[in-house]
């Protein structure tokens, strides 16, 4: 399956290689990705990131467990790009020189084909053979919840439906953060994308948030674990609307 993913990708590479870049952005606005899913489907080094991540968050969880207390301890997860790898979907939509849409993500959830990421599954059963409860995070809408529930559990991640937390009305996931937070101690977080962590990421501009990560960088490889997302993500809100990365690109010191 995996070489699937690479023909696939590589299939993309060859399309946009032969055109200019400009020409290649006209005519395919999802271009700019093609790099970044590239380096997710094939590289080592994405690999080796998510491994390192997954690695370090049991250890952290291991040293929490070394306190003999008696509350009751969870670790919070978001799922896309986290637990469940789309980047299929994605290459998908670049391959027809698809603009990403929301109804097309919808037709990707309802496939129930995502994969889980590489590391994830172990780490998981780490955490239910030890008693830390797992709840799962996601701002995917509430109706895609049979489809996601479905696709963790074909792909074996043990789900309590109840630990399952979708997106609602509301789009902010702090609401649902501290529903857990009234029961369970809180480990760690795990997430791809800064608003999957406690700290006022969400809604804020890509400034603001560099200023937050400086200010919390003791939080990182603690309590917050972040995993790589080149393919999208709130740092999109740099690239104008055209998608154009030269000029965006720092070239002098």
């Amino acid at each position: 399956m995996r070489s699937f993913f690479i023909i696939l990708s590589l299939t993309i590479f060859a399309s946009c290689s032969t055109h200019s870049n400009h020409e290649a952005a006209v005519g395919n606005p999802r271009e700019y990705q093609v790099g970044a899913y590239l380096w997710q489907q094939t590289s080592g080094e994405y690999r080796a990131l998510v491994h390192q991540a997954y690695n370090i968050a049991r250890e952290r969880v291991e040293r929490d467990l070394e306190d003999k207390h008696n509350r009751k301890r969870a670790v919070i997860f978001d799922i896309d790009e986290t637990l469940l790898d789309n980047s299929v979907g994605g290459a998908q939509e670049i391959n027809l020189g698809l603009s990403w849409k929301e109804n097309k993500f919808n037709e990707w959830v309802k496939s129930r084909k995502a994969s889980a990421i590489p590391g994830t599954m172990d780490f998981v059963k780490f955490l239910v053979e030890r008693q830390v409860e797992v709840f799962y995070i996601s701002n995917r809408a509430l109706s895609m919840y049979d489809d996601t529930y479905a696709n963790l559990v074909s792909v074996g991640f043990p789900v309590k439906k109840e630990n399952l937390m979708l997106m609602g009305e509301v789009h902010s996931k702090e609401g649902r953060r501290q529903q857990v937070l009234k029961k369970y101690d809180v480990i760690v977080y795990l997430g791809d994308n800064l608003s999957d962590f406690p700290g006022g990421f969400e809604k804020t501009s890509v400034e603001t948030r560099n200023a937050l990560v400086e200010k919390m960088q003791s939080d990182f490889g603690q309590k917050l674990i972040i995993l790589p997302n080149p393919l999208y993500g709130d740092w999109e809100r740099a690239l104008p609307s055209d998608k154009s990365r030269i000029d965006l690109l720092k070239i002098t010191p």
